[in-house]
């Protein structure tokens, strides 16, 4: 049982070992006297070297377009979920945690969700600041939680959290953890997930520089394949760049190793944001739309998409390319 000051109910934590990889296991919660749930399954992630797919949105919220990106994700049938930081905007208010769940309750009863922490779940009560409180209590992630990466086939996911940029710690680990996934062979592609963004054409939402200032060289140096964030309602996307410099122009396909691709998908379901008028000459695409990612990675490349919430259309790819 995990238990917080201001919880609205029971939690409790699971640890299920033992578990073969790539099989389908079946479970229900609950006890012979308050009853069950119904039978819901997952299946564990593939031995090395097998194609993924995976989804990706941020700044989610509660809301009808919110529980539609919850049901088009759930259609795709991905390995698993990355939520882009401000998950259920409950800002302070615990019961909003509950309702968010219950809307997230399709997806996540039989498809992991990774999240990132976003300045919204930097939490406060009355006056008080209660931080990340809630957001540890209701989830279960690698330690130490507000940071943390996993492997899944041949690709590190790290999740940092931008809330917190200048925490040496932290800083410490990023490094280390994309220094060990640049020296191991069975990583292919390294993925960096979180919330606020480093470039931006957001009216009043222009490029993070202390977070460029803190980040960029460590992604320049460990070679980040692609970065994942929030924060900005809509979808914008970078060309490969080394520091500020576009590397690879045009639609791609792009080389691995030449340069990072930055992707905005806060198009979970809050009010979408404007951009400026002038486009940036690092956005390759640029759309304020509610929308959700979708990622297919290979030995041979690494494919993003962007798909419309209510259209369901294509509002942009890209692929990038293995030696």
């Amino acid at each position: 049982r995990v238990t917080y000051p201001y919880k609205t109910g029971m939690i409790h934590e699971a640890l299920i070992s033992g578990l073969d990889p790539d099989m389908r296991y079946f479970y229900r919660v609950g006890d012979s006297k308050a009853g069950f749930s119904v039978i819901s399954s997952f299946k564990t992630a593939p031995n090395r070297g097998e194609d993924i797919l995976f989804t990706a949105f941020g700044d989610h919220s509660l809301g009808k377009v919110s529980k539609s990106n919850v049901d088009l994700v759930l259609a795709e049938k991905p390995a698993f979920h990355l939520i882009l930081g401000d998950l259920s905007y409950a800002n302070g208010k615990q019961k909003i945690w509950d309702e968010w769940f219950e809307q997230l309750e399709p997806l996540s009863r039989s498809i992991p969700v990774m999240p990132a922490l976003g300045n919204h779940e930097n939490e406060e009560i009355n006056g008080r600041r209660i931080g990340y409180t809630a957001y540890q209590a209701r989830f279960a992630l690698p330690h130490p939680e507000t940071r943390y990466s996993f492997d899944y086939s041949e690709a590190r996911f790290v999740s940092f959290n931008t809330d917190d940029f200048s925490n040496e710690e932290q800083m410490r680990w990023f490094v280390d953890t994309l220094k060990k996934a640049q020296a191991d062979k069975n990583i292919r592609w390294v993925i960096v997930y979180q919330h606020h963004p480093l470039y931006s054409s957001t009216i009043e939402r222009l490029n993070n520089e202390p977070l460029i200032a803190a980040v960029r060289h460590v992604l320049d140096q460990y070679k980040v394949d692609l970065v994942l964030a929030g924060h900005n309602h809509n979808y914008e996307r970078s060309y490969p760049l080394v520091g500020e410099t576009i590397v690879q122009s045009g639609s791609g396909p792009y080389q691995k190793g030449k340069g990072t691709v930055f992707v905005i998908s806060g198009g979970g379901g809050r009010p979408l944001y404007k951009f400026t008028p002038e486009v940036p000459v690092i956005t390759s695409r640029r759309e304020s739309v509610w929308h959700y990612l979708r990622v297919r990675a290979t030995k041979k490349e690494l494919r993003v998409e962007a798909i419309r919430t209510k259209e369901r259309t294509v509002l942009d790819s890209f692929t990038i390319q293995a030696p």
